[in-house]
């Protein structure tokens, strides 16, 4: 209202730059409500937030150490993949170049310990010109040498014409790495060097070999020429999907090309990978352990036909995929109970590992797992704390709640006791006078409304009764005063009790009672049900009607049931009648009543731990059947204890 009336005020000054500010001032309030209602909202929630950013935290710094060892471990736990069938390799052993001679068996130790340091021992012109005549007469689609000579100007001589095949269009040679420059100078190298390739691997800093550099800015990898294909634009480098531990690729030796005891189908439009094989060969790292360096070749030229290269989601989206997964563990955590959290964490982590699993296997994308494992683990431990907490309190607000409920139940009983002591004295009294007027001669022509007097203070004086006994059977500490007795004797005092109000209303009680053996209940609570129950049979019934009350013994249970020729009860009221202060809708006009009686009755009955059942129908009367178990339990839960 003060903000409405300043607007109107300044509308009729015409005064815009008053109207802005005030206006300004009005937002700063309503963004500063904002802002506090936000407060309160956070720091209500921090406990919460605070667990929530532990697990992310930790979860995040696992995910970076799940970059590098279970990316390993993910290879390693797969099991041997299918490779190409158009690759084949060519292993040199030592002994292919050694001569067969005692005085030579030293040269070729020293041959094998001076492999590390270069190749050179395993090249003699003429040995390699058969060889090579030999591969090609088998038509292979590609001859790609692995091996790095480092002396190339003794690799051929000057003699071209000779020695052509060295320069075969399906012949591709390696050039030592540090020749991977703009100035190449090799005796092997063709028209333009497109003969040429090297084979330079990018090691991590863990020293394993994961990745191949695609963005070469001058000879390309050896791979690529072998297959005639190039590395998918787009990235500068590719993961490597390696396929198995061992050599995956059909293997054949240099002496078994020699000797031609290699088929021709087995080189034919194959691309063949020729590279050495001996105790100190030059061997790298792999997620799969240590292999040669032309099956990693032999590998990427794999990846390379098929195009299947690993892809890894940047850190980001992992981060992201992190997070997402933490949102659904909380919330499962937090809405289901924790039977219920554990069994859907149990869940989510196995379909979360089988999945990331099928998809590294089927489409080669890694996708993190054990973080995802961890965060969830984590999740489980933090937030059980966290619901632990929360369950203590809400069980000590509980506590606190039900005290105050007993003190406020405890004030009820207090006063409704209370009055009602305090209403039942003046009630004696009026009751005394009016007995005492009715036997005067003096009041004669007074004697109906003394008569009206007492039949309403007598149902006042009930309706009293009725609200303490509730009192009285619901407190908690309520106790069935159990003692061994007969039912039958109970029925037949309440039939002597009400007979003069049947034979008042023009009715007859018919009893049919069979021998029963004794049962133990509490006697005033029973004759309570059978007196409520008759009497109802009485009070709504039609005049000149026979109740039938009957007992039985079935199944170690007593039977006992009232039956009535009445009008009946509706299936809308038959629904309600069980229930406190509920009555008939045609019958608050006909007869009197508090509606408790039905409630006490079922009340009672079930505190004996039986059954009570009701079966009527319009027109035709009433049946009510309840039933006592004869060997009753030491213990029952008292109804109003279950509520509780």
């Amino acid at each position: 209202m003060i903000y409405g009336h300043f607007i109107c005020r300044l509308k009729i000054s015409k005064d815009s730059d008053m109207l802005r500010c005030v206006t300004k001032i009005f937002k700063t309030l309503q963004l500063s409500t904002h802002f506090g209602l936000f407060s309160r909202w956070m720091r209500k929630r921090t406990p919460f937030l605070f667990r929530f950013f532990i697990c992310c935290l930790i979860s995040f710094f696992i995910l970076k150490n799940d970059e590098v060892s279970n990316y390993d471990q993910r290879f390693q736990l797969r099991g041997p993949q299918k490779v190409s069938d158009q690759i084949v390799l060519i292993l040199i052993r030592p002994s292919d170049f050694a001569i067969n001679s005692t005085e030579n068996i030293n040269s070729m130790m020293n041959l094998q310990n001076s492999f590390s340091r270069n190749e050179d021992q395993f090249w003699d012109q003429q040995k390699w010109k058969l060889f090579l005549q030999k591969v090609l007469n088998y038509e292979p689609a590609s001859v790609s040498v692995a091996i790095e000579f480092q002396n190339k100007q003794k690799l051929i001589s000057n003699d071209i014409k000779e020695n052509r095949i060295f320069f075969d269009s399906r012949i591709f040679w390696t050039i030592p790495i540090k020749d991977n420059s703009s100035n190449i100078n090799s005796p092997l190298a063709n028209k333009d060097n497109i003969n040429l390739g090297h084979m330079d691997l990018i090691r991590d800093e863990d020293g394993v070999v994961r990745r191949v550099i695609t963005d070469s800015k001058n000879l390309p990898l050896l791979p690529e020429l072998a297959t005639g294909r190039n590395f998918p634009s787009g990235r500068s480098y590719h993961m490597i999907n390696y396929r198995s531990e061992k050599n995956p690729f059909k293997t054949f030796y240099w002496s078994q090309i020699m000797n031609q005891q290699v088929a021709l189908s087995d080189l034919k439009e194959k691309i063949v990978f020729i590279g050495t094989e001996a105790t100190s060969s030059p061997k790298e790292m792999t997620p799969l352990g240590s292999q040669l360096r032309v099956q990693i070749l032999a590998q990427i030229a794999d990846n390379l036909i098929q195009n299947r290269w690993i892809r890894r989601a940047d850190i980001g989206l992992s981060a992201l995929y992190l997070l997402s997964i933490a949102l659904l563990t909380v919330a499962i955590i937090t809405q289901f109970p924790q039977s219920v959290a554990f069994f859907l964490f149990a869940w989510l982590a196995t379909f979360i590992a089988a999945l990331s699993a099928w998809i590294f296997d089927s489409l080669y994308f890694w996708v993190p797992a054990v973080s995802p494992v961890i965060l969830i683990i984590l999740v489980w431990i933090i937030f059980v704390g966290y619901q632990v907490s929360k369950i203590e309190r809400k069980n000590f607000l509980l506590q606190q709640e039900q005290k105050y409920l007993q003190e406020l139940e405890q004030l009820k009983n207090n006063f409704v006791s209370l009055i009602s002591h305090d209403l039942k004295t003046p009630l004696a009294k009026i009751q005394a006078v009016t007995n005492r007027l009715l036997t005067s001669d003096m009041i004669k022509n007074h004697q109906g409304d003394l008569v009206a007097i007492k039949n309403y203070s007598e149902e006042l004086h009930k309706y009293i009764q009725s609200i303490l006994q509730i009192l009285k059977v619901e407190s908690r500490d309520f106790k069935l005063n159990k003692e061994v007795a007969d039912i039958n004797d109970v029925i037949e005092s309440v039939v002597k009790q009400l007979n003069p109000l049947a034979i008042e209303s023009q009715m007859t009680l018919a009893v049919d009672l069979e021998p029963l053996f004794a049962a133990e209940f509490d006697q005033t609570l029973m004759k309570e049900v059978i007196l409520n129950l008759i009497e109802n049979s009485i009070k709504y019934g039609s005049s000149k009607q026979q109740i039938s009350i009957r007992s039985w013994e079935e199944n170690e249970n007593i039977y006992v049931s009232i039956s009535d020729t009445g009008p009946g009860i509706s299936p809308e009221d038959l629904e309600n009648v069980w229930k406190k202060f509920s009555r008939g809708k045609g019958q608050d006009l006909k007869t009197k009543g508090t509606g408790l009686g039905l409630y006490l009755v079922k009340y009672f009955v079930e505190l004996h731990g039986g059954q009570v059942k009701m079966d009527s129908q319009i027109g035709k009367g009433t049946t009510v059947v309840f039933n006592l178990p004869i060997a009753t339990e030491e213990k029952l839960t008292h109804p109003a204890q279950e509520q509780i």
